[in-house]
């Protein structure tokens, strides 16, 4: 049996764009008397034009490449095309994982003399926590 180096991209997309419609963001506002809200990577791709939109079409094109190439005699050509997508795809993912640690960090500084004045001992890291998703999503691409 004939076995074909273009299954595993195949795989690794497939599972990076199901991780992508899984929750990445939990917010938990069960403090102040809310439900908590999951956010997917894919409501990030769609919100506006950023690094995951970009990051949801190149595991798109992880797919569509392996499956075209595949079809093709020479299937070893599409390795450099998948690892470029692959590695736009991480490289976004991340860049946007820094992104929202960063802005949780920040938000949480800025939320910190409003907290003092007003009493609250809230803190942001605790209400935002980062879900499986993004962790898929990059376990996928990669």
């Amino acid at each position: 049996m004939k076995q074909n180096p273009l299954i595993l991209p195949i795989v690794g997309g497939g599972i990076a764009l199901i991780f992508f419609f899984l929750p990445w963001l939990k917010i938990d506002m069960s403090s102040l008397g809310h439900e908590s809200i999951t956010i997917s990577g894919f409501t990030f791709a769609i919100g506006s034009i950023n690094f995951l939109t970009l990051a949801f079409f190149a595991s798109a094109a992880i797919i569509g490449i392996s499956i075209y190439m595949m079809k093709q005699d020479t299937p070893w050509k599409a390795k450099n095309l998948v690892l470029i997508c692959s590695c736009i795809a991480v490289l976004c993912i991340l860049l946007t994982f820094v992104r929202v640690v960063q802005g949780i960090n920040l938000s949480s500084r800025l939320a910190e003399p409003s907290r003092i004045m007003g009493g609250s001992d809230m803190k942001l890291d605790k209400i935002i926590s980062i879900q499986f998703g993004i962790f898929g999503a990059v376990i996928g691409s990669i």
